[in-house]
């Protein structure tokens, strides 16, 4: 199974702390978002998705169509979002033989421009810049890349030409990250108290510079990963893989106090997801569980709300059709006899 699936994110806004290393992709990584798996020798696949909200007697519908073209080794190449007439297209997203985002075009009332650009070597999937523009290319940011043996070593932010602030990472000998060192400069980002406020003139307090410290450990056949803010915000990840399955866990911490923690364990056909919220004593005071098959998407939850505080199972079924190459063609998702949503694709293949 081909699984390529890229979640797209522009970040249209001034980043104050610390910069991204893909600042126009997820950070996230959550590739599944997109429903763009298959089989075999596809060339593109165009999708029509709709979202459907009961509202007493009438039903909100929201519709999304877009279109993605694959190369002959299944890599994306293009990525095109269409209006609703599906004949004007909207964003445009080119990827080099990488898969790597190249350009982003935005189609706007009639006006185009180009809404980010990126320029990559050949030995790393971090660019060694990239540009982000606003409407009419009146303002620009953009990122820059240092590297050393391919390793990203550092990442500088400018805004309007000027340097804001910059990321220094430190690596261990297995070239695993273990320092983040973030800079605000002079020019930086913070917050300015006006003179009605200081009762004399403007004054800018800036952001405080600040580090990122990453721990490795491996107990038998579980890799952890330990995070640690300077400010005693922490994360503990512990990754547990075999042939058949994967588990993650995932532990946030203010200072000692564990906030919540979540569980993640994937097998070939099933996905359970849990989230747990502890109160001072340790104590789960809320959750939210999902049980992901082919068939079915099952949710359990309990809120600590005055009004929501009892546990709570709600089941969504899917029903999936299939084209003559086994690739899926559409998926149904009802809750309570009532279609939520629908996604349906038209396959285009290279070899048939």
């Amino acid at each position: 199974m081909k699984l390529n699936i890229i979640l797209l994110f522009l970040l249209f806004s001034n980043l104050w702390l610390y910069s991204q290393k893909k600042p126009i992709e997820n950070n996230n990584n959550s590739k599944e978002f997109l429903p763009i798996d298959f089989d075999g020798c596809v060339k593109s696949i165009t999708i029509k998705s709709y979202s459907y909200n009961k509202k007493k007697e009438t039903i909100d519908t929201t519709a999304l169509y877009y279109k993605i073209f694959f190369t002959k080794n299944g890599n994306i190449t293009k990525h095109i979002y269409f209006d609703k007439s599906f004949t004007n297209e909207r964003k445009i997203i080119e990827y080099d033989e990488l898969e790597r985002i190249k350009t982003i075009e935005i189609n706007d009332d009639g006006k185009t421009w180009i809404a980010s650009e990126q320029f990559f070597n050949n030995f790393s999937n971090y660019s060694d810049s990239t540009n982000i523009y606003y409407y009419g290319n009146k303002y620009k940011e953009k990122y820059i890349n240092l590297f050393n043996k391919k390793n990203l070593i550092k990442q500088e932010f400018y805004s309007q030409d000027t340097l804001r602030h910059y990321n220094t990472y430190i690596y261990d000998k297995k070239n695993r990250l273990i320092k983040d060192y973030f800079t605000n400069t002079q020019n930086g980002f913070g917050i300015t108290l006006g003179k009605s406020i200081t009762g004399d003139k403007d004054e800018k307090t800036l952001w405080p510079n600040d580090s990122t410290i990453y721990d490795y450990k491996k107990i038998e056949d579980t890799l952890i990963t330990i995070k640690l803010e300077r400010k005693g915000w922490k994360e503990i990840k512990k990754e547990l893989k075999s042939n058949i399955f994967t588990l993650e866990i995932l532990e946030k911490y203010n200072r000692d106090f564990l906030e919540n923690s979540r569980y993640t364990y994937k097998s070939k056909d099933s996905i359970f997801d849990c989230t747990y919220y502890y109160n001072e004593k340790r104590e789960v005071k809320s959750f939210y569980k999902t049980i992901t098959t082919p068939k079915s998407i099952v949710s359990n939850w309990k809120s600590d709300g005055f009004y929501n505080n009892e546990a709570r199972t709600e089941t969504t079924y899917i029903e999936i059709e299939f084209d003559a190459y086994n690739n899926w063609i559409k998926k149904k998702y009802s809750k309570d006899n009532f279609a939520i949503s629908l996604i349906a694709r038209e396959i285009e293949y290279f070899c048939h």
